[in-house]
């Protein structure tokens, strides 16, 4: 019997689905029909090496606005070297189906872009005084963990996906600024969400990192069921180095928190220090730590949606507050191999997202 919040991976689930254990190009092209039932979302992430950092996200409407109608949504988030914040928020017209195809990643909203052409990604975003233009190489191949899908309720009808469509890439990118240009050189990210269930509902919180740490590429996630599935924990894990991926069996994986805090400006908790550990045959195992120093983005999931007047009565009876930390700090991998430990260093970015308001973690193994 499946359980209830699992993540597919029996044959008759990629049969279900008509996908292949190979991840196909097609998988990263439109998966719904940008309407009321659905969201989607194509997500890009750049470290640049002089410290500059962008997000770019396309989605199909206002982020996880399940009942909400379509309307393409760019938010566009730049930190620069000395700490400064700008972000854009761009949509077209409510009702508007996004301009995508589903053959490929190729997606469009006002005047930028997002396209996969000969193997690489072109991003372009631009408005009245930023204009960003991003060339992504990819170091490793397409992923996703099993089939990419979790499934929840009583027939598997509900579900959430993800897809990696770039775990690691060399960038290069030209961005103007208020007239001023200067041409960027570092490493991406690019992933592609979608579901069809209000994703509260599902899951009550999670923790996604990302890290290029020494030779290693590494994504790791902590997911948390909702009360409604038992608070289960679904964890994710991707270990690649030399253009291979090494390690996904989450199966394997265990995780410790440690450092937990009340944060500032969420009042729930937040965990200081993350680590994953994973098991790869009896001799070899990983260690993956995650300290954060500081965060570079803070925000409630209200914050710009457009509430009717009895629903922001509900939002405050039901104190209902989702909300999202972007952290940054040091990642520390340890390879232990044969007897002998490799340590490697570097600064790293995660999340923590939060759809629930309890203060303390609730979590059944």
């Amino acid at each position: 019997m499946k359980k209830n919040g699992h993540l597919a991976n029996q044959k008759e689930d990629y049969k279900r689905l008509g996908i292949t254990k190979e991840p196909a190009i097609w998988e990263d092209g439109m998966r719904t029909d940008g309407q009321s039932g659905s969201y989607e979302w194509w997500y890009f992430d750049a470290e640049y090496t002089d410290g500059t950092k962008v997000v770019v996200v396309f989605y199909t409407k206002d982020g996880f606005d399940i009942k909400g109608e379509a309307c393409p949504t760019i938010r566009f988030e730049l930190t620069l070297p000395d700490g400064k914040n700008i972000t854009k928020l761009i949509s077209e017209t409510k009702g508007s189906t996004i301009r995508a195809s589903k053959e490929k990643c190729d997606v469009k909203i006002d005047r930028s872009s997002i396209q996969y052409l000969n193997g690489k990604y072109l991003i372009h975003f631009v408005d009245d005084d930023i204009e960003y233009r991003c060339t992504m190489k990819p170091i490793l191949p397409m992923w996703r963990p099993k089939t990419g899908h979790i499934f929840f309720g009583e027939k598997q009808e509900d579900f959430f996906a993800w897809f990696v469509a770039q775990p690691s890439a060399d960038l290069e990118a030209v961005m103007t600024v208020n007239g001023q240009q200067c041409k960027l050189v570092g490493n991406g990210y690019h992933d592609h969400n979608w579901g069809n269930a209000e994703i509260n509902n599902l899951i009550n919180h999670w923790y996604w990192c990302r890290a290029n740490v020494g030779p290693y590429t590494i994504i790791s996630c902590d997911i948390i069921t909702s009360k409604k599935y038992g608070y289960r924990r679904l964890p994710v894990i991707m270990i690649a180095k030399d253009g291979e991926i090494l390690e996904d069996r989450e199966e394997y994986t265990v995780i410790e928190r440690k450092d937990t805090i009340e944060h500032l400006f969420t009042k729930k908790f937040m965990d200081n220090k993350l680590k994953f550990i994973q098991s790869s045959g009896s001799n070899t195992s990983y260690e993956i730590e995650y300290h954060r120093k500081e965060d570079i983005d803070e925000s409630s999931l209200l914050d710009g949606m457009e509430l009717s007047f009895l629903k922001r009565i509900a939002v405050k009876l039901l104190k209902v507050n989702p909300t999202y930390i972007r952290s940054v700090g040091t990642v520390t991998l340890t390879v232990n191999e044969n007897g002998k430990h490799e340590v490697y260093k570097q600064e790293g970015m995660w999340e923590q997202m939060f759809f629930d308001n309890n203060k303390k973690a609730i979590i059944k193994e």
